[in-house]
């Protein structure tokens, strides 16, 4: 990598130090889009759909509520927005020199939107509506590949292993287009955008509470070989390599997602069967270099998904040993409420009035 292009890349202690600045701001990018447009504030440095260096420092600082922005940091930003000839490039350690290009504020803001907090459709709408300039509810496909681009940069920022990601991201273009006449329109974006998950978790719209006996995906690194759960080969990557539950520990290529089963831990109890005793939970993989709770023996690794875990016990035990269905929540027990011993009322209410009929039935 040149030093030119390095001086356009945050360092990962200036991505932190931004995202923290965002995580306390109280304004939402559309809101300092509206200073930008008609009368508003900041409409002078609109030129088109650009604005220059000057615009985005002011973008920036009102976005942020600070005006403890560097320039060096702004200028970083500004001109990892560009495309930059060689010979206009800014040298590393200039941070007086004049910036005269323009970025576009379709990308500026398409980029700080997905580092902010928010609903699923909200999020997936203000992306879709910032690239639909003519407003006749449809995106092609170079729109679409700029909307690509800020996804790919704010994943590589978060240390995420992209050489899987573009191609999923690709291929949910590909797969939302039905008819195939290179336009997305926006039911087909709202509609694919919620049904990837790898760019659910991406837009932190996978970190809210789901349904009970759902996934709850995270990117997460692994510091040893791990199998992927759905396809059982290895994940690879030198970054964030999968996506793991944060409930069940289930984990996934990012590729692999969809294919999951949507079924995880449930918290309660749903059934009259369900309420009555505490099952085990088995979740295959991870067990390596463990003895067999049941055997005793090691759990060899054959270079593939090793061994069941119980996810409310943690016992182990080998893919070919069986122990009673029943857990006792192991060696924490006394500090768990497992699912089986909380339930809805209906169903209590179902059980005593059996339990009446059963003594009724042998008078």
């Amino acid at each position: 990598m040149s030093e030119s292009k390095d001086w356009t890349v945050l360092s990962p202690e200036e991505f932190a130090h931004l995202q923290k600045y965002i995580d306390y701001s109280n304004k939402k990018v559309q809101d300092v889009l509206q200073e930008f447009y008609g009368d508003g504030s900041l409409s002078q440095y609109l030129q088109g759909e650009s604005i220059n260096f000057e615009g985005f420092k002011l973008f920036l600082r009102t976005y942020l509520e600070t005006e403890e922005i560097s320039d060096e940091l702004c200028q970083r930003l500004f001109m990892s927005f560009q495309n930059v000839s060689n010979e206009n490039e800014m040298k590393p350690g200039i941070t007086n020199q004049p910036v005269s290009e323009l970025v576009s504020v379709s990308d500026v803001s398409c980029y700080f939107s997905l580092l902010e907090g928010g609903q699923a459709e909200d999020k997936l709408a203000f992306t879709f509506k910032l690239y639909d300039k003519d407003a006749n509810g449809l995106l092609d496909s170079s729109e679409v590949d700029r909307i690509i681009t800020q996804m790919m940069r704010v994943a590589e920022y978060l240390d995420w292993d992209i050489t899987e990601l573009k191609p999923i991201l690709q291929e949910m273009m590909k797969e939302i287009d039905f008819d195939g006449n290179g336009t997305v329109s926006y039911q087909e974006w709202l509609r694919g955008g919620l049904t990837t998950v790898p760019l659910l978790v991406l837009l932190g719209l996978e970190t809210n509470m789901k349904d009970d006996g759902q996934h709850m995906w995270r990117l997460k690194h692994f510091n040893r070989p791990v199998y992927c759960n759905v396809c059982e080969a290895l994940l690879f990557g030198v970054r964030k390599q999968g996506l793991c539950c944060t409930f069940c520990k289930y984990t996934v290529h990012e590729r692999c997602a969809r294919k999951a089963p949507s079924c995880c831990i449930s918290t309660y109890a749903k059934s009259r069967k369900e309420a009555t005793v505490q099952t085990h939970v088995w979740v295959r993989g991870g067990c390596e270099a463990n003895k067999c709770d049941k055997c005793q023996k090691k759990i060899k690794s054959f270079q593939s998904l090793t061994g069941q875990c119980c996810v409310w016990c943690h016992m182990k035990i080998h893919d070919d040993c069986s122990v009673p269905p029943e857990c006792d929540c192991g060696v924490l027990k006394d500090h768990i409420l497992p699912p089986a011993a909380i339930s809805p009322i209906i169903l209590k209410i179902e059980l005593r009035s059996n339990k009446k009929l059963e003594r009724y039935e042998k008078f």
